[in-house]
């Protein structure tokens, strides 16, 4: 059987990956992407609590604003001398700072310092724009566009067609300290 234009696939379309095989290069690509420019790898990153109790404690000062060790023990669930020793490490990071209270000079308090908001700002942010800014200028202008667009185009496919699949059943959870096992 001989070809004719009507049966031989367009080279531009048969280079066109199905939706399947476009999620497959895009999940196999994503773990690379995250590597290289994941806000941790940052330069300045080393300096950053990497604990998620330090964490905790620098996203709880932001919500509740400054408090004394003993409220910030409390307020965790933790032990005192715990949290201070915590904080003692934060201040050498530079990432909170004691200070008295204005109304009462007997009590210190601990609050961010701005490079403590500024961490607690990039917790939830995945990828450094720093970092992928020094990428984007060795693409060309298109070749940015072609990035930025794609990255528009999965986000805005995520609110309206992932809706539609069902979210997977929670795992129950467990409480460390129940020797059990049994959910909370």
């Amino acid at each position: 059987m001989v070809a004719t234009d009507e049966t031989t696939p367009n080279s531009a379309e048969s280079d066109v990956p199905t939706p399947q095989e476009a999620a497959r290069r895009v999940a196999r690509l994503f773990p690379e992407v995250y590597r290289r420019y994941h806000w941790a790898q940052r330069a300045a990153g080393a300096d950053l609590p990497v604990t998620r109790r330090a964490v905790g404690v620098l996203q709880h000062l932001s919500a509740s604003g400054p408090l004394t060790v003993g409220e910030q023990a409390e307020h965790l669930g933790l032990r005192r001398n715990s949290v201070s020793e915590l904080l003692t490490r934060l201040e050498a990071k530079g990432l909170v700072a004691r200070i008295r209270d204005e109304r009462d000079e007997r009590r210190v308090l601990v609050w961010l310092t701005d490079a403590g908001r500024d961490v607690v700002s990039r917790v939830g942010q995945v990828l450094a724009p720093d970092l992928l800014g020094v990428a984007m200028t060795n693409l060309s202008p298109t070749e940015r566009e072609i990035v930025v667009r794609g990255f528009e185009l999965l986000a805005a496919a995520e609110s309206s067609s992932i809706a539609k699949i069902p979210a997977p059943k929670p795992r129950p959870t467990h409480d460390p300290i129940n020797r059990k096992g049994t959910p909370r």
